[in-house]
């Protein structure tokens, strides 16, 4: 079984490029080899066949060169036991859930959750396919089926060989899926058979040997090449020849795409054409260049109606619809590999990609890119500027430019000058040193503040400015209004300015009246304002000659502010919010139209685009659309840009916005900033109770039904997910009746509910983008029973019982009573002497008897393992305090939070001494306060305090909770990798119609919401 799919060496040329017998290749290795060295395995064939191909994959393509960025690449690498690096196949179906073909069988991920699902004994998915009602086929080695929920809504394979005749089940290898009629069509090495939802029959027989034949599925037509036919189509279950389809007779057809009017082909070894009318057209040569060198074996037309082509060796190329390269995304991007096994896309646009090594999902449709070391530049970024058409970066470690340097050599690679595939490339300018803070074009030349004076850059030449040296940093720098020949530089030690001279700068001198160091200025009305780092903002008005001026006036505020010259205003970011500087007062004041601005995190930073939105360095950045004269009061977040400091934006006046950062630069282009696309409801993924008891499995397409749930759950878990792959979205849940408020959103994909009392809940959760936006809910309605004890049968048979037994008790003992007496005084006359002894006697008997019936009586009212008071002594002396007395008593209930954790991950013992530290804490407390400790069962303990009102409970159970979490008590597993409690607390004074129950009950409701609202915390509650 093992040989009859091994391909010798000497035929691995033949192969490239064909992706199902790479497929059948990667069977055989998958058989030979364990999971954990198919990677080296694999990474040792692609060297291989990179060596025999080197000289064709040489040639790179010219097109016009752009300053975008890497693309924004996530990758993905599920854990879960049995998976494999290798993915062989990738689909989604209608709802937006994804399938892997994987080495382990089909993975699932929904947006927040990974399930592995093996599929026959070979276990292995080659190909997936997804049919309109969400349907999913798959292909292994010698099987073929489908996913389908079993009765616990649990997704499960469901093979389809049984169907086929006993002497055709042998299928080898499939090699690809497509939903077919009211079925899947399988392709095998040598047949097409069809599944109409009933029956498997083979379509067509293929003669055997490769090159295999080849199918495709393009708007509903299922298109079949082979190498005697050419191009057909599939018609139920017969071939039609496509008109002019056999000019493909005897070449090779890699992969078949839509195109407006046509078709766009991939021929092994002579490129791409465009499949219109029956002929065929050479299109996009540099594309097909890099198609011949990199053997295409998989396509995907994109949203936007570019094409996405994968290859063997070379990645993948975006491909504009006029036939250009838009990109080039391959290992030096950061794919983890070049071999491209599947691809599709999702609601975002987003285009995943599966690869022989790794799994990724690649922004393509998104507006921002990403320039950092792999551009060239080094260093964080601090400032930008725009000079002579060229993009120019200082940062900690120099300038950088995208200005063409001197280049020796005839060749180029991806992103070098010239090529069109690759990001812009920068490179570091000589004679600049570290630290660039500030940039100023000025016509020919560029004006470099940095950490060792003021630098002329003309061309490429860097020369210092002779005397600003002694100044040591420039942060900043502005152009004079008032005199055009004029730079006001902004240092480390106080305002300064150099002037013209012909072709040269040279240092006019400091600025009289005004130190300190100074980040940002802006020149208005003849006073140039400076932001300085220590002390005020300061405005120093500029003299009619020379730089001796009266000293700086200052304006109310503080440290560190910094300026900027908006819309004709000069606007300081304070505290989280935007202030207008009023330059006639000499003030801050607040606008209206500034309002909307605040209250969406700290930023020091602003800048203004073409459209008029306004940008804020918030981490992650936000933009407020223009809005009249204002600003929307909602801003638009890019999650996406994970920087940790941004010290610059710079807004271009054709659209596109940089943001310098710690991590390089993000580049923005693009008119997207607008409300983003609905999000979907989400899906429940998993409902588990007690001991991982799962309720519902969440497959696909599935809901819950309403479930009837045991008394004492302890732990119900809700699993769900967004169906979604944007970032930055949260969650917010509602349990009613016991919620009245939608929670605070988290970024947990879960529930989990607690000590739920009896009575009817519906589950609500919903989707929060990361602007606010809120999606559509989902519900799930139970009820949980109340325990037999509490239902109205059974009180009424524990009132018989006990006045039954009360009533027969005294009977018998009346009756035992009446004969002793008798007996007693018969012999009364007789046996004084005898009778006094006895009396004696009894009463040395009931005298020990008390005494150990004492000690049984306070056995059982004390708890075995923490040696505090148990549930029956909290009850026995609530009820004491309840009938005693009209003064306030106080209950509180609390709850070890992830207890269960505890003992999964250190064990019962270290579970057990916990318990005991905590009832060793609380019964100390208790004690001190007047009241009583007691373990009410498991993790949960109460505490009663006779006589003390509710605020007094709520701080006496605050200073519990903060003890027990002082205990330090190891758990790995919780939040705080520490012991933490939640605490309930209600307090009444007793009164008619009230019973010592609903007390407890109150506490007990509080106490969930402590857990729901994040546990470790006190809640009160009341009493209804």
């Amino acid at each position: 079984m093992a040989g009859k799919n091994l391909i010798p060496f000497a035929e691995f040329p033949d192969l490239l490029g064909d992706r199902r017998a790479l497929r059948l290749l990667n069977s055989a290795t998958a058989t030979l080899m364990r999971p954990r060295l198919l990677p080296r395995l694999h990474r040792a064939l692609a060297g291989c066949l990179f060596l025999a191909c080197a000289a064709a994959a040489g040639a790179a393509p010219a097109a016009p060169r752009t300053e975008r960025g890497f693309p924004l690449i996530q990758v993905y690498e599920p854990t879960l036991r049995g998976t494999s690096p290798q993915s062989f196949d990738i689909a989604r179906d209608p709802r937006g859930v994804l399938y892997v073909g994987n080495l382990g069988g089909v993975l699932v991920y929904d947006g927040a959750w990974w399930q592995l699902i093996p599929i026959g004994k070979a276990l292995a998915a080659y190909a997936l396919a997804s049919d309109a009602a969400g349907r999913v086929a798959v292909g292994g080695t010698d099987e073929i089926g489908y996913l389908a929920p079993d009765a616990g809504g649990r997704l499960r394979y469901v093979s389809l060989v049984s169907l086929l005749p006993a002497g055709q089940r042998e299928l080898g290898q499939i090699l690809d899926v497509h939903p077919w009629g009211q079925g899947f069509a399988f392709l095998t090495t040598d047949r097409l058979l069809v599944w109409d939802g009933t029956r498997v029959v083979t379509a067509v027989t293929f003669p055997s040997g490769r090159p295999f034949a080849q199918t495709f599925l393009i708007g509903g037509t299922l298109y079949v090449w082979s190498r005697e036919t050419g191009l057909a189509r599939l018609a139920g279950t017969r071939l039609q020849p496509v008109p002019g389809g056999d000019i493909f007779r005897g070449r090779r057809m890699d992969r078949v795409l839509p195109a407006d009017g046509g078709l766009l082909v991939s021929v092994r070894g002579e490129g791409l054409f465009l499949f219109r009318d029956g002929r065929a057209a050479p299109f996009a040569p540099e594309a097909s260049k890099w198609a011949v060198a990199g053997h295409v074996v998989e396509g995907q037309r994109l949203p936007d109606g570019r094409w996405a082509l994968g290859t063997v060796l070379g990645g993948l190329l975006l491909l504009r619809p006029d036939g250009t390269v838009d990109q080039i995304i391959d290992t030096t991007v950061g794919l983890p590999d070049n071999f491209v096994t599947g691809l599709v896309t999702d609601r975002e646009g987003s285009l995943w990609v599966a690869l022989n090594n790794g799994l990724v999902r690649l922004q393509v449709a998104s507006p921002l890119s990403v320039l950092d070391r792999r551009s060239g530049i080094e260093g964080s970024v601090y400032v930008l500027a725009r000079h002579q058409g060229h993009l120019w970066a200082g940062t900690s470690a120099g300038l950088f430019t995208t200005a063409p340097l001197a280049i020796t050599g005839t060749g180029t690679g991806a992103g070098e000058a010239g090529s069109p595939a690759g990001p812009v490339r920068l490179r570091a300018v000589p004679g600049v040193p570290a630290s660039g803070w500030s940039l100023l074009s000025m016509g020919d030349d560029l004006l470099v503040g940095t950490a060792f004076g003021l630098f002329q850059v003309r061309g490429l030449d860097a020369r210092l400015v002779a005397g600003t040296d002694d100044l040591r940093t420039v942060y900043a720098l502005a152009p004079s209004r008032m005199d055009p020949g004029r730079v006001w530089l902004g240092t480390e030690n106080g305002l300064a300015a150099v002037r013209r001279d012909g072709a040269e700068w040279r240092f006019e001198g400091r600025a009289a009246g005004i130190s300190g160091e100074i980040r940002t200025l802006v020149e208005k009305a003849g006073v140039v304002w400076c932001g300085r780092t220590v002390g005020r903002i300061a405005g120093w008005r500029i003299p009619s000659a020379g730089l001796a001026a009266a000293p700086a006036r200052e304006v109310a505020g503080s440290d560190g502010m910094s300026l900027y010259r908006i819309a004709g205003r000069i606007l300081v970011p304070a505290g989280g919010q935007v202030l207008r500087l009023d330059e006639a007062e000499g003030r801050l004041v607040k606008d209206p139209d500034l309002a909307a601005l605040a209250g969406h995190g700290d930023f020091s930073f602003l800048a203004e685009d073409a459209a008029g939105n306004l940008w804020r360095s918030t981490l992650p950045p936000t933009v407020s659309l223009r809005q009249g004269a204002g600003w929307a009061p909602s801003p638009r977040t890019l999650v996406e840009v994970t920087a940790h400091d941004i010290e610059q934006i710079l807004a271009e006046p054709d659209g596109v916005v940089w943001l310098a950062t710690d991590k390089g630069l993000f580049r923005y282009e693009g008119a997207t900033l607008g409300q983003a696309a609905a999000l979907p409801a989400p899906r429940l993924s998993s409902l588990t109770a007690d001991e991982g008891r799962v309720l519902f499995g969440g497959a696909p397409g599935m809901s819950p039904k309403a479930a009837d749930l045991p008394p004492y759950l302890r732990h119900l878990r809700i699993e769900f997910a967004p169906l979604s792959f944007r970032a930055g979205l949260r969650y917010q849940t509602r349990l009613e009746p016991l919620d009245a408020r939608w929670s605070e959103p988290t970024a947990e994909p879960f529930a989990e509910l607690t000590r739920l009392p009896p009575g009817d809940y519906t589950f609500h959760v919903r989707t929060l983008g990361p602007n606010g936006e809120t999606g559509p809910g989902t519900s799930w309605s139970f009820h949980v029973q109340p325990p037999w004890y509490k239902a109205a049968w059974a009180l009424a048979l524990w009132a018989a019982l006990a006045l039954l037994a009360v009533w027969t008790y005294a009977r018998l003992r009346g009756r035992a009573l009446h004969q002793r007496a008798a007996r007693l005084e018969t012999r009364v006359n007789e046996q004084t002497v005898e009778l006094r002894s006895t009396v004696e006697e009894l009463r040395r008997a009931h005298t020990d008897l008390a005494t150990a019936n004492s000690r049984l009586e306070e056995l059982s009212l004390r708890d075995e393992l923490t040696g505090i008071a148990n549930r029956r002594r909290l009850q026995q002396a609530l009820a004491e305090e309840w009938s005693h007395t009209r003064q306030p008593i106080a209950f509180v209930l609390l709850d070890l939070d992830s207890f269960k954790l505890l003992n999964d991950t250190r064990g019962h013992l270290a579970g057990d001494l916990a318990l005991q530290a905590v009832a060793s804490l609380l019964a100390a407390a208790a004690q001190r306060a007047g009241g009583l400790a007691a373990r009410y069962g498991g993790e949960e303990f109460a505490v009663l305090l006779p006589g003390v009102g509710l605020p007094g409970a709520q701080q006496v159970a605050e200073q519990l909770r903060a003890a027990i979490e002082a205990l330090a008590i190891p758990n790995e597993a919780a939040p705080l990798k520490r012991i933490t409690a939640s605490f309930g607390v209600v307090a009444l004074s007793p009164a008619p119609g009230q019973t010592p129950e609903g007390l407890v009950e109150a506490a007990d409701l509080a106490l969930y919401r402590a857990k729901a609202e994040g546990k470790n915390r006190v809640c009160a509650g009341g009493v209804r």
